[in-house]
């Protein structure tokens, strides 16, 4: 059985570029341990937040909005960052506990045979830069001096508040502009999640 996966993780560090080799990893590690990730950031309110922020944008019918869209498809990744859970053993380790990305939610939007370019690839190697620090939010270009063989040369994400959006189907500005909207929204609805829960109400000093 270890024969089986370690033959199959070097096929697929030789098989696909950086940024799908950290997905796969990300994936073998929550199949093999929990993970904590962030109580008031769930998959149900990405995708809410999701839907509304393409509905004021990529599917805006006038305005500004609407004469900036060219494409009204593309994918967008949300990463936050996770911890392996060990509360039960009252964490033995502290304070050597690494953050890993976590994919809280993805979505394509636009039927995929029609795309121009694969957005979806795309969208996780800028999510994976702005997750390592090879790319920021105030950049309106790559840095070339830090990509890797794989990479993507296209910005357009943003990495605020501990999370990390990529975007990509319309210009790099107008994808860092959906971007920006979401970890946004993200951070604002999950602050109002946490001052309406039970952990904030109860005056809990560890969360439930």
């Amino acid at each position: 059985m270890l024969y089986f996966f370690a033959s199959l993780w070097i096929t697929t560090i030789y098989k696909f570029p950086p940024f799908r080799q950290s997905q796969f990893a990300t994936k073998w590690r929550n199949d093999m341990s929990q993970l904590l990730t962030p109580k008031y950031l769930t998959p149900q309110l990405a995708a809410q937040v999701a839907k509304q922020v393409f509905s004021v944008t990529l599917f805006a019918e006038e305005g500004p909005y609407a004469d900036a869209m060219k494409r009204r498809q593309g994918h967008l990744v949300i990463l936050v960052p996770s911890m392996d859970d060990v509360r039960s053993e009252d964490y033995p380790d502290w304070p050597n506990y690494p953050i890993y990305p976590h994919l809280l939610y993805e979505e394509s939007v636009g039927e995929k045979d029609n795309w121009e370019y694969p957005f979806d690839d795309i969208a996780r190697c800028k999510a994976l830069q702005l997750w390592q620090g090879r790319n920021d939010d105030g950049q309106t270009d790559s840095n070339a001096h830090l990509l890797f063989s794989g990479d993507t040369p296209y910005w357009g994400g943003v990495k605020r508040h501990g999370l990390v959006v990529g975007f990509s189907g319309e210009k790099p500005c107008i994808d860092q502009l959906i971007s920006g909207m979401t970890a946004d929204s993200l951070k604002a609805l999950g602050r109002y999640a946490f001052e309406n829960s039970n952990d904030k109400l109860d005056g809990r000093n560890f969360l439930a």
